[in-house]
C-alpha cells in the first residue's frame, strides 16, 4: 500500500488528522502561487540572493589572497561572510557559474533535501511510489521557511538535508559505520553554524554517533587550519564573539520582517531558560534511557529553534526531519499524529500570519491590543511548542517512575491497604 493510501485509510478512524493533513498539504502546494502574488504587491521579497552574495564574495576574496571576514563601518560583520573558513570551499565551484551560481546552489540544496526526506520516509518503513516521490518536491518547495531561504540563497536547505540524512541513516542502520555516519552528518551541521548545536542531542545517547561526530570535528578543524592558517581562525573567533553579542534584544512583531522569529527573547531570564532547557535535554539524553533515539533526535532538532540565541524563520527548515520522525512515531503508537502536522502548519503560516496578527488584527479586533507587543501571537512559536511537546510526550511514555511512586491506581490501592 502506498503512503498516501495508508493515510487515506485512516479517514474514518482519524477524520481530524486526515483533514489537517489535507489542509497542510494544500497550503504547501498553493503557497508558491501565494508568494508570487505577495511579491507582485511588494509584500514578499524577491529572489535577491543576499546571503549567497556574501558567500561568493568570500570566495573571491580568498582567491585574491584577501581576508575572508570584512568589518562594517560600525565594527561588526553584519551582511558579510560569517561561516568557518573551510566552508568557503563548498561555494567555490558555484562561483564559476557566474550569474547562475545562486540558482545552481538553490537547486542542488533542494535536491539534496528532497532525496534525504525520501530516504528518511523509506527508512521508517513507508513505501513511496514514483508519483509520491515526485509530490514530495513541491511540498518541500512550498514550505514558506524554505522558500524565503531560497530567496536569500541561504544554507538552510543544505543544513536540513544533512540533518535529514543523519536521521535516515540512524533509523536504517544498526551497524557502527551507519551510526558513525549519522553522527558525522550532524557534526557538520553544528560545525558550519554553531547556532544549530542543540540538534546534536541524539549524539549523547550513542557512543558510536558521538565518536563519529568527534572525529569529524577534528578532521574539519584540522583541515581548516591547514588550508587557511591560524590567523584567519583568530579572526573567525572575533566573528563568533560579535555574533554572540547580537543574540539579545526584543524587537516587537510590529516591526515585522519576513525572517522574524523571537520565541523566548521577550521572557524574563531568557538566557537562563535557554541554559535550563539545554541542560534538561542533555540530562534526558545522557542520564536516562527514556524514549527512542528517534524521539530524542526529534526533541533536539525541535528545541533548536527555541533555544538558539538568534533564530530566524528560515531555521525552521531544519525541523522537517523532526516532523517526519514525530509523525511516524505517533502513527505507530496510536498516539496523536495530528500534533506534529498541526505544528508544521503553524510554522508554515508563521511569517505572514504574524504580520496579519500583529499589524492588522488589533485595528479590526481592538481587545487584541491587550496582548501588545504581540509576542504570544507568533504562529511559529506555537508550532514549535507543539513539536517540542510531542517529542517530550514520546520520551515520557517510556519514562520509568521511581520505585516508591505507584505506577497505577491498583498499586495505589494496595499501598493504602497496607497502611
Amino acid at each position: 500500500m502506498s503512503t498516501v493510501a495508508r493515510l487515506w485509510s485512516l479517514r474514518r478512524q482519524r477524520p481530524v488528522f486526515v483533514a489537517v493533513v489535507a489542509v497542510t498539504a494544500l497550503s504547501l502546494l498553493a503557497y508558491p502561487l501565494v508568494d508570487w502574488w505577495l511579491r507582485s504587491t511588494e509584500v514578499a521579497p524577491q529572489f535577491v540572493y543576499w546571503d549567497f552574495g556574501a558567500f561568493s564574495g568570500a570566495v573571491e576574496r580568498w582567491a585574491a589572497g584577501d581576508t575572508l571576514y570584512v568589518k562594517n563601518d560600525d565594527g561588526g560583520y553584519h551582511g558579510s561572510y560569517l561561516y568557518p573558513p573551510l566552508v568557503v570551499l563548498l561555494f567555490a565551484p558555484f562561483t564559476e557559474l557566474g550569474p547562475e551560481a545562486a540558482t545552481a546552489w538553490n537547486v542542488l540544496s533542494v535536491a539534496f533535501l528532497w532525496l534525504s526526506v525520501q530516504a528518511l520516509v523509506t527508512a521508517l518503513g513507508y513505501r513511496l511510489r514514483w508519483w509520491e516521490s515526485s509530490l514530495v518536491l513541491p511540498l518541500i518547495v512550498g514550505f514558506q521557511p524554505l522558500l524565503i531561504s531560497l530567496k536569500l540563497g541561504q544554507m538552510a536547505p543544505f543544513m536540513a538535508g544533512l540533518l535529514t540524512l543523519s536521521a535516515a541513516v540512524m533509523v536504517r542502520s544498526d551497524g557502527r559505520l551507519g551510526q558513525g555516519v549519522s553522527g558525522a552528518a550532524t557534526a557538520v551541521v553544528g560545525l558550519v553554524k554553531f547556532a544549530y548545536a542543540p540538534v546534536g542531542a541524539h549524539l549523547i545517547r550513542s557512543r558510536t554517533r558521538f565518536l563519529g561526530a568527534v572525529v569529524t570535528g577534528v578532521v574539519f578543524v584540522g583541515a581548516s587550519v591547514l588550508i587557511f592558517g591560524v590567523e584567519t581562525h583568530r579572526t573567525y573567533l572575533d566573528v563568533l564573539a560579535w555574533g554572540v553579542s547580537q543574540g539579545g534584544g526584543t524587537r516587537p512583531p510590529t516591526l515585522w520582517l519576513p525572517p522574524y522569529y523571537r520565541p523566548i527573547h521577550w521572557l524574563p531570564g531568557a538566557q537562563a531558560l535557554r541554559v535550563v532547557g539545554s541542560l534538561a535535554i542533555i540530562a534526558v539524553a545522557g542520564l536516562t534511557d527514556w524514549g527512542s533515539d528517534r524521539a530524542l533526535f526529534a526533541l533536539g532538532v525541535s528545541a533548536f529553534t527555541l533555544l538558539t540565541p538568534l533564530p530566524y524563520t528560515y531555521y525552521f527548515v531544519a525541523l522537517l526531519p523532526a516532523v517526519v520522525l514525530l509523525l511516524a512515531e505517533e502513527l505507530e503508537t496510536d498516539g496523536y499524529p495530528t500534533l506534529p502536522v498541526l505544528g508544521l502548519l503553524c510554522i508554515h503560516l508563521h511569517a505572514y500570519g504574524l504580520n496579519v496578527l500583529a499589524n492588522y488584527l488589533p485595528s479590526v479586533v481592538p481587545p487584541v491590543q491587550v496582548l501588545e507587543p504581540y509576542f504570544v501571537l507568533q504562529p511559529g512559536l506555537w508550532g514549535n511548542l507543539l513539536l517540542v511537546g510531542t517529542a517530550t510526550l514520546q520520551i515520557t511514555r517510556d519514562a520509568t517512575l521511581p520505585g516508591w511512586v505507584p505506577d497505577s491506581a491498583e498499586d495505589a490501592d494496595l499501598a493504602s491497604s497496607d497502611d
